[in-house]
């Protein structure tokens, strides 16, 4: 596969008072959809990841109520989220209007759906690495990031290489 596996430093450091009440709004969003499956990741390291990984289009495949689309647009990124849930995603685009954001939700999965990017995040259900990965180099050009979650607060970078190997 052709996915190079990149040290990347997340810059830390305390998000903004913005940025703060985004998360918030968000979280509280999540958690008043009935959705079983909607489990959220670090949303502060992954402000801490994008203040660093280079792009100007960020998608992320399971946005859910659009945590992580949004911190992408308060960075300046082109922001687009992919959800499954049409309630999650319906509620992410209210919190963006809410917020005056500029990013946006499609309500479909990421199996059906590709979206021009230079990122893409993705909080991978334990077991789903491999598939997530093997989507990724399949539909995704060369030169592309791939940003993991695997977990709340282990986070892996890739690169889509230029050759196979």
């Amino acid at each position: 596969m052709c996915l190079q596996p990149i040290e990347l430093e997340p810059a830390p450091g305390p998000v903004t008072q913005r940025v703060a009440q985004w998360i918030e709004a968000g979280r509280r969003v999540g958690k008043s959809v009935d959705c079983f499956d909607y489990i959220p990741s670090s949303a502060e390291l992954l402000h801490a990841y994008l203040r660093v990984i280079p792009g100007k289009r960020y998608c992320e495949w399971g946005s859910g109520p659009g945590i992580g689309t949004g911190i992408a647009a308060m960075l300046g990124f082109q922001a687009t989220g992919i959800e499954i849930n049409p309630e999650l995603a319906q509620r992410s685009l209210e919190l963006y209007r809410q917020f005056d954001l500029s990013a946006e939700t499609i309500n479909a999965s990421y199996h059906d759906v590709v979206v021009p990017t230079d990122v893409v995040f993705v909080y991978c259900w334990p077991g789903q690495a491999v598939a997530v990965r093997e989507r990724f180099v399949s539909v995704m050009p060369p030169g592309t990031w791939l940003l993991m979650a695997e977990g709340a607060e282990r986070f892996s970078a890739f690169l889509r290489g230029y050759e196979d190997g």
